[in-house]
């Protein structure tokens, strides 16, 4: 066995910050992630709306979350509307970190278990940024900040593997969307025992659509951002929106986006169920 710095912090991180804040992360994590499910509910919702209405050509727009942010700032009572979704932000932000350091979540300290707690450390660090914006009320629209990411990335020395790497990441964490979709294990995160047997059968079915079409958003992400990795080249990155745009690109565009619209929609009801009905700080 060799030595392994890298792997070793990690470990010595994880331990120290879920020593100190084990107890405290019980107390915390439900209200978090409660919080937090909904407000990226109302996120994707907003995204998945938008693009079923430019799939059936009835004006909407392709976006990302921070130009789902501006959208929903454009509405009335927008203001309030972005701080509640702010906090709600930062909530989930929260709830990931503490799955990443204090491993809420039960995933170990194996290599896919920290595997997956280096993406709750990422999933908490991109949604607090969003939730920084929403409070700000600096939403940044659907397209150009994955260019500028990629550019200043792209500069600094080993800058192309970097982003190469986090390419990777997306394209594996989409991956893993469609994983949990089939093999079901997103039931372990929720408890639906009080409904009807017909609501669960409606949820469960809603919940795999969402993930499938989220986890084709991640994959075509991955793939430009790659791209961008292999060429230099920044143009190449896309965001949320843009991929979306790529998708109505393709051969019978206009179904597919709207297929994959409709799936965002479904993984908003998936976020809003987690909100109600998930058991957190026990399930893998």
């Amino acid at each position: 066995m060799g030595w392994n710095p890298g792997k070793r912090s990690w470990h010595k991180a994880c331990d120290r910050i879920g020593t100190m804040s084990s107890n405290t992360s019980q107390t915390w994590i439900k209200p978090l992630a409660r919080t937090g499910y909904a407000a990226k509910g109302i996120v994707y919702l907003t995204i998945g709306i938008m693009a079923l209405l430019a799939a059936f050509g009835k004006g909407g727009d392709l976006i990302g979350s921070s130009g789902a942010l501006e959208e929903l700032a454009s509405k009335p009572f927008g203001s309030a509307l972005l701080v509640i979704l702010g906090v709600g932000l930062l909530a989930y932000s929260g709830y990931r970190l503490l799955c990443a350091f204090v491993d809420s979540e039960n995933e170990g300290k194996d290599g896919t278990g920290l595997a997956k707690r280096a993406g709750y450390l990422g999933s908490g660090l991109v949604y607090g940024a969003l939730g920084v914006t929403a409070l700000t009320g600096l939403g940044g629209g659907s397209g150009g900040g994955e260019e500028e990411m990629t550019s200043k990335a792209l500069e600094i020395p080993g800058g192309a593997f970097l982003v190469g790497a986090v390419a990777i990441g997306i394209i594996i964490a989409g991956i893993l969307q469609w994983v949990k979709a089939i093999k079901g294990t997103y039931r372990n995160k929720f408890t639906l025992d009080s409904l009807a047997a017909s609501k669960r059968d409606w949820i469960e079915k809603s919940a795999k659509f969402g993930l499938i079409s989220r986890g084709i958003v991640f994959l075509v992400v991955g793939i430009f951002l790659l791209i961008a990795a292999f060429q230099s080249d920044p143009s190449e990155a896309k965001g949320f929106g843009e991929a979306l745009g790529k998708i109505a690109q393709q051969s019978y565009g206009a179904i597919l986006l709207g297929v994959t619209a409709a799936g965002l929609v479904c993984y908003s009801v998936y976020c809003a169920v987690l909100a109600r009905y998930g058991d957190f700080g026990n399930a893998r």
